[in-house]
């Protein structure tokens, strides 16, 4: 008969012969409850599940794609008004900033005519100044969906302006330095878009290129790529696997490009937030999922820090005009 004393001898046998058993027959320890302790944010290992708002399974069971190394989502904190936003009349939409966040840029409309505007500040813990209107960006005609490269010193942005294709399409303007003011933008003529085109976002090297585009009567998200920032836009791809019947657009991409946050009309409301990972940028993206710690009302154009820990987007949740909202993980 065993003794008390040789019980925990037992035990330990008994545990190591399970694991044992586990792994000859190919099972694995469920990751999800692990989380963030498992590994670091876009770390997670082969087996690492994902965590997808309540959503069960791991990426690579939700994509078939996404593979070690995809971003493992982690819901952001409360959701505030942007402060340096928070007493303009009007509306204000569409956010981008620079990666030192000294810059941001967004669309408005106090005139009635959305214009690209910005409010600046001397470093990313100090106040804000008065917002202004972009003078050399803006124009008389239908301006919007600004995005300021990393180094900010190019910008694309959406406009309906005279002198480009027939409609809203994509403009580029660029500049010497941060103290400059911005070129006279011109129309991006490398590829041919849709009907409309809008909303674009870069990778930070700025050889990726995500944006809207419409065709027919549904707007869905587009891919470019470049070599290098002197070579031209290749011909844009439908990203099949982020896109709906519904209208899919406004894209923001982080983690150099392989993870992607974006506005969708699939849960058959206004716009809610959208995100989706991959473990390279040669990869599909996974089947997105709602980000639905941040989705209240239209909630829509986000820009997110390029390590996934800040976001900024426009949303109505304070009814009355479309605000800028802000919230960190």
């Amino acid at each position: 008969m065993l003794s008390c004393k040789d019980m925990p001898k037992v035990w330990s046998l008994l545990l190591l012969g399970w694991f044992a058993a586990l792994t000859a027959h190919g099972c694995s320890v469920d990751q999800r409850s692990l989380g963030s302790l498992a590994a670091p944010r876009g770390e997670a290992g082969a087996a690492a599940d994902v965590l997808v708002d309540g959503f069960a399974g791991s990426q690579d069971a939700l994509s078939g794609e996404a593979g070690p190394g995809a971003e493992l989502w982690v819901p952001f904190g409360q959701v505030t008004l942007h402060p340096a936003l928070a007493n303009l009349p009007a509306s204000q939409v569409d956010p981008t900033m620079t990666a030192d966040e000294r810059e941001l840029y967004f669309a408005s409309n106090p005139n009635t005519d959305w214009d690209i505007w910005v409010v600046q500040r001397a470093s990313s813990t100090a106040l804000w100044e008065t917002p202004s209107k972009v003078v050399e960006l803006s124009s008389a005609y239908l301006d919007e969906t600004p995005e300021v490269s990393a180094d900010g010193l190019t910008m694309y942005l959406a406009s309906a302006r005279p002198g480009g294709a027939a409609g809203e399409h994509l403009w580029v303007s660029h500049r010497a330095t941060r103290a400059d003011p911005w070129d006279q933008p011109v129309p991006v003529t490398d590829f041919v878009g849709g009907d409309k085109d809008l909303s674009p976002t870069l990778a930070r090297d700025e050889l990726l290129m995500v944006f809207a585009s419409f065709h027919g009567s549904d707007w869905d998200l587009y891919a470019t790529t470049r070599a290098s920032t002197a070579d031209p836009w290749g011909t844009p791809t439908p990203l099949t696997e982020l896109n709906s019947s519904q209208f899919d657009w406004d894209p923001a991409l982080y983690l150099d490009g392989k993870s992607i946050v974006f506005a969708s009309r699939r849960l058959g409301t206004a716009n809610s937030l959208f995100y989706a990972t991959r473990a390279a940028v040669t990869d599909a993206f996974s089947v997105p999922q709602p980000a639905t710690e941040l989705n209240v009302n239209d909630d829509a154009d986000p820009w997110l820090s390029d390590n996934g820990d800040h976001i900024v987007f426009d949303s109505r949740r304070g009814g009355g005009p479309t605000k800028i909202y802000e919230a960190s993980r």
